[in-house]
């Protein structure tokens, strides 16, 4: 199966199955042996279908699942008209056979509002794979709307893929390098399997850093002391609460950040609540916010995803986003403090963070021991519209963000 979110299987475009073809309008019309597949936009008629056929490719997913995950990114998407595709299928005239999904999110190029279009959720049944993968790639590629095409992706092979389609590589944290915290040291295995590996399948070269991250791992498990010291005036000045929904003085608090960058996804308040607050994603999103005893004024939030397969078990809470009024240490410290609150009332093991400043960076290697290498890839090329192309030549300072659009 093939994702387009972090996850790809194997041997997608390699598989050798006869293909021939013919354009017919918005439909491509592809022949394997006996059948026959369209390749045509989703259609009404498709959503339930489509609930039906991705559980095989997603595991620990259902229909229901999908059904909200729909409604997230299209009829709850602030961007969204019946205008922009809301993904591609192939159909055998009776089943679909794959899906490559198409999120629309608002980015800000040089001032000025686009549409970013997110691949997500690609999948193709093993029976066609091969072309037809590419075939559903190419139309996500095509689509006139966007303005420029996002992706996310972790495995090596993808990655090449996706540079021959000149797409920008993009590593996140710009630091690459995360600060953990034990949140439960019950979960040994749990911590030992997600701090040592992280996602990803270790090469020869990894080897220094594994062993490393064991050093780490022992030390922090044996001697780690409790996290955040609190700063002068903490608790008199700042209150810190999880919040469910923001509004304009989050937007003053993200305005010096965006000042610095030409491409960013837009910071207004109804694509921020819809990235922020939306449900129906893989993982429990939460927002944590500190406010100003005194007036009751943003002075600072943080964005965690709390990864998990199940409800049931251990997870990783894992720092997102942040944007802290003149990076104050007392501010970082009071949303620290509650960030390791939270997890451990929501039986995450880890607290994963990383910094965003000089300072950020100060507090966190002062306050944390335990520390690894992170490289998360977002990927992001601009269309070939004529309009786009003094950007592509010239875009500037790109900041792309660890937050996807809902996946």
């Amino acid at each position: 199966m093939l994702h387009g979110c972090s996850s790809w299987h194997h041997r997608y475009i390699w598989s050798r199955s006869p293909l021939f073809f013919k354009a017919d309008g918005k439909e491509w019309i592809e022949s394997v042996g006996a059948g026959m597949l369209t390749l045509r936009e989703v259609e009404d008629r498709d959503i339930l279908l489509l609930a039906e056929l991705l559980p095989r490719g997603f595991a620990y997913t259902t229909p229901e699942f999908w059904l909200q995950r729909f409604d997230l990114w299209w009829a709850k998407n602030p961007v969204y008209t019946p205008q922009i595709p809301r993904g591609w299928v192939l159909d055998d005239g009776t089943n679909l056979m794959g899906f490559i999904g198409n999120i629309p999110v608002t980015y800000l190029v040089r001032g000025e509002k686009r549409i970013a279009a997110a691949s997500s959720s690609w999948y193709v049944e093993p029976s066609v794979r091969g072309l037809y993968s590419i075939r559903l790639f190419n139309e996500f590629m095509k689509q006139k709307h966007a303005s420029l095409f996002l992706f996310k992706a972790e495995e090596e092979y993808v990655m090449n893929f996706l540079t021959r389609y000149k797409f920008d590589e993009y590593i996140l944290p710009p630091s690459q390098k995360e600060y953990v915290c034990i949140l439960s040291k019950k979960n040994i295995d749990f911590i030992f399997v997600k701090f040592i590996f992280s996602k990803q399948i270790p090469k020869l070269s990894d080897i220094p850093e594994l062993y490393k991250r064991l050093g780490y791992l022992i030390f922090g498990y044996l001697l780690q002391k409790p996290a955040v010291r609190p700063a002068a005036g903490t608790d008199d000045t700042y209150t810190t609460s999880i919040c469910t929904s923001c509004d304009d003085t989050f937007l003053s608090i993200c305005e010096p950040y965006g000042k610095t960058c030409d491409v960013i996804v837009s910071y207004d308040t109804k694509t921020l609540n819809w990235l922020y607050f939306s449900s129906a994603r893989w993982f429990t999103r939460i927002v944590i916010q500190c406010r100003r005893s005194r007036d009751n004024t943003l002075a600072g939030y943080m964005v965690f995803d709390i990864e998990r397969r199940k409800p049931s078990e251990a997870g990783s809470m894992r720092l997102l986003e942040m944007c802290i009024e003149d990076t104050d240490p007392r501010v970082l410290s009071s949303l620290t403090s509650c960030a390791i609150k939270t997890g451990k009332q929501n039986n995450a093991a880890l607290l994963v963070v990383w910094a965003n400043s000089k300072e950020t960076e100060a507090y966190f290697r002062s306050t944390f021991f335990m520390q690894r290498a992170a490289r998360h890839y977002r990927y992001l090329r601009f269309s070939d519209d004529p309009e786009m192309r003094s950007v592509r030549e010239d875009h500037g300072t790109i900041c792309p963000s660890l937050i996807y659009p809902p996946q």
